[in-house]
């Protein structure tokens, strides 16, 4: 996309220059982790990445199976069986967005086809879906510019197994609207959110 710029390093998007806050930054007060320690929430977030590049690897057919981490395979099958029992065709496989209008950012996990019906989707390996997915999915879906029927999320499993979610709440996106809005005023007022 023309004018986005990612550093993954610090998670930072920019617009033709500009810092421009990330899905996930908006979404942070709706995932309160501060009972999890540090080196926990950091082992589980490089293992998700981990998941989350052995799907998109093998999505576009570039995965070495024989040098996958063991720990990762049972995901990967959970992926792979989804996608199979589903018929999953993808478009775009992490695609970064952006929504213009209300300048935000973000890396979509899928968009594509699922049981024939256009679907943007979000990868999980965490224990559980968590509310907030909804909003993410939605704030995905109006930064994509084509047109979306489902949003789902699917959790991979340690036991190769997974669980598939259509998130259909009305309220999703205006959720995302209000937390955007909150974070922008605070920020052109100098102001840290007691969130």
């Amino acid at each position: 996309m023309s004018g986005l710029t990612f550093d993954e390093d610090t998670h930072t998007y920019r617009y033709n220059g500009n810092v421009v806050p990330s899905v996930t930054t908006v979404l942070k007060p709706l995932t309160n982790l501060d009972m999890v320690p540090p080196h926990v929430l950091q082992a589980a977030a490089d293992f998700g990445t981990a998941v989350h590049k052995a799907c998109e690897l093998d999505d576009l057919g570039e995965l070495d199976l024989i040098a996958l981490d063991p720990a990762l395979v049972p995901y990967l099958m959970a992926w792979r069986k989804f996608s199979t029992e589903h018929s999953a065709k993808w478009v775009h496989i992490e695609k970064q967005v952006h929504n213009k209008t209300l300048g935000y950012a973000g890396t979509l996990d899928r968009y594509g086809y699922v049981d024939g019906m256009s679907t943007l989707l979000d990868i999980k390996s965490s224990i559980e879906l968590y509310p907030s997915v909804g909003p993410q999915l939605a704030a995905y879906d109006k930064a994509l510019e084509e047109p979306v029927i489902h949003r789902m999320a699917v959790q991979l499993k340690g036991d190769g197994t997974y669980v598939a979610k259509h998130y259909t709440d009305q309220t999703d996106w205006p959720v995302f609207c209000s937390l955007l809005t909150v974070r922008n005023w605070c920020t052109r007022h100098r102001i840290t959110p007691n969130l």
